[in-house]
């Protein structure tokens, strides 16, 4: 796809380095990490950070095309617009939404494992990527209303679109223009923001859920200037 690369880490993995002396990792996505007797300690392999740096290169490509507009009109670009300009958006959208999909199941699989066992996880992880969250939620996370949460709606929206596109339903993609907008790979970015965030507000344990909230924020400011959601 790209030569180029992101590591998305990297700036938080310096500073734990330097603060718990993890001096045998390279990137904090790569592993699984739980605090063990006050450390901070690799407990299992993870490929996350493979993914999410996918969906990072999506969301610097799209954010470079956006202040190119920015430049060149003074202000920011419609969504037609974008459409219209930067047809290549779509395909960096597509690979978002996809990678978005497979980085959130891929941490469900292995919170899952962290609490229970391999074996465990891979007969659980074979129910719906909703039923996951809503279960999660449910036992570990001790939630009640999650289904009144944004974040909910916004995983409900994000599978449907990740079905489309797995299962080749690209005759129901005009129907659902509303999520190639707001699931671009800026949007992506945020919604992962918010997913690690829930998992990190509601079990402290969870540190990969911290730091990669922490590693998805200093994306957002380093290229966008500012982290959260754009302005309505």
């Amino acid at each position: 796809m790209c030569s180029q690369t992101l590591r998305v880490y990297e700036p938080i993995t310096k500073n734990l380095k330097e603060n718990l002396k993890l001096q045998k990792h390279s990137s904090l996505g790569e592993i699984m990490l739980e605090e063990v007797s006050e450390e901070i300690k690799q407990v299992r392999a993870s490929g996350l950070s493979d993914l999410i740096n996918v969906v990072a290169l999506q969301f610097k490509l799209y954010i470079d095309l956006l202040h190119s507009f920015y430049k060149t009109h003074g202000r920011a670009p419609t969504f037609d617009e974008i459409q219209n300009h930067y047809p290549e958006t779509k395909s960096f959208s597509i690979i978002s939404q996809t990678f978005t999909a497979m980085i959130i199941e891929a941490f469900y699989f292995d919170y899952y494992h962290g609490k229970q066992s391999k074996g465990s996880a891979e007969k659980w992880s074979k129910q719906s990527p909703i039923k996951k969250f809503e279960q999660l939620s449910e036992v570990y996370l001790k939630v009640s209303n999650y289904t009144k949460t944004d974040i909910y709606v916004k995983l409900q929206d994000l599978n449907k679109v990740r079905k489309r596109w797995v299962h080749n339903q690209s005759t129901q993609i005009g129907k659902y223009k509303k999520n190639l907008n707001y699931l671009s790979p800026d949007g992506c970015i945020q919604l992962l923001r918010e997913f690690f965030e829930y998992f990190h507000t509601h079990d402290k344990s969870c540190i990969t859920a911290s730091l990669t909230f922490d590693a998805l924020t200093y994306l957002q400011i380093q290229y966008k200037g500012f982290s959260g959601p754009n302005a309505p």
